[in-house]
């Protein structure tokens, strides 16, 4: 690398307007409808630095356990590394705001933040956007929607995007979101397999979907409430009672909508009124981080 001094990258993070499971397919995987809206904040900051002769691929992280050779970041510069030719000793820290298993996507923004960095700072785009896109899904299927970090909808396992952001921002616009992060760690693996062993008993019926609607054009907010849904809330819910009376207080104090962001134990809600919505999250600010903007 040519800097002398750390780069600072911004890595922001998401939220599922919409996540249906559509099914499990052989590889262990599932296949999802889902809609990625990106957020500003919470944020992590990652420093980029030369690293010591010799030392390969080296993280650090403010908060513990976060450090080891099986973080994100460490693997996407390495996948980089080969994918591109281009070898070099870095040093990596990782100031760490977005929660971890909180279903925000913290993980797959920070390797995407990198890969785009160490793209450009190799020269002339060493890799095309395509090649990009492949070397980001194979780290992890949030991480290409993070590359374009704008609203798409997803299918497949998450990696086959389809832009939507001039339809999602007319949907949105306007409105407030509460961001409500309590301090809860829901994980995905378990999420999954729960859902596997309960779908027959607790899938809410299949209806219209907002992505769908929305790839078509069709963009009503009189309409939004009722499409906004989440596969994931009732097995969720069963195992985690506090999120369900989390989300009954967020529309208790005024919200339009209150839905899981994936598999938890992030929430989002959406207000009219920027008002309501600080009320409301002050009402919630006892029991979890909340982040509020407007849309």
């Amino acid at each position: 690398m040519a800097q002398a001094e750390a780069t600072v990258l911004k890595a922001g993070c998401k939220v599922n307007l919409w996540l249906r499971i559509t099914g499990a397919r052989p590889d262990g995987y599932h296949d999802l409808d889902t809609l990625f809206y990106p957020l500003p904040e919470p944020h992590d900051t990652i420093h980029v630095s030369e690293g010591l002769a010799g030392s390969g691929v080296t993280l650090t992280c403010d908060r513990p356990g976060l450090a080891g050779q099986d973080n994100l970041l460490v693997k996407a510069a390495r996948a980089f590394q080969r994918e591109s030719g281009v070898g070099a000793d870095l040093a990596l820290h990782l100031e760490k705001r977005i929660p971890v298993g909180a279903g925000l996507g913290g993980g797959s923004s920070d390797a995407a933040s990198l890969l785009r960095f160490l793209n450009k700072e190799a020269g002339d785009q060493i890799l095309s956007q395509d090649d990009l896109n492949s070397l980001a899904a194979s780290l992890g299927a949030d991480v290409p929607f993070f590359l374009q970090d704008k609203p798409a909808r997803a299918l497949s396992i998450g990696e086959q995007l389809t832009p939507l952001q001039d339809q999602a921002e007319t949907l949105l616009q306007g409105l407030s979101l509460v961001l409500v992060c309590p301090d809860l760690h829901v994980s995905t693996a378990w999420a999954y397999s729960a859902w596997d062993k309960a779908q027959e008993k607790i899938l809410s019926p299949r209806g219209e979907s907002l992505t769908a609607l929305l790839q078509a054009g069709i963009s009503s907010v009189s309409r939004c409430p009722a499409l906004l849904v989440n596969d994931f809330e009732p097995v969720v819910f069963a195992a985690y009672p506090e999120l369900r009376r989390l989300k009954e207080r967020l529309l208790q104090s005024g919200a339009s909508s209150a839905l899981l962001s994936g598999s938890g134990a992030s929430m989002f809600a959406l207000f009219r009124d920027k008002a309501t919505a600080q009320d409301a999250a002050k009402g919630v600010a006892d029991t979890a981080t909340t982040y509020m903007m407007m849309l």
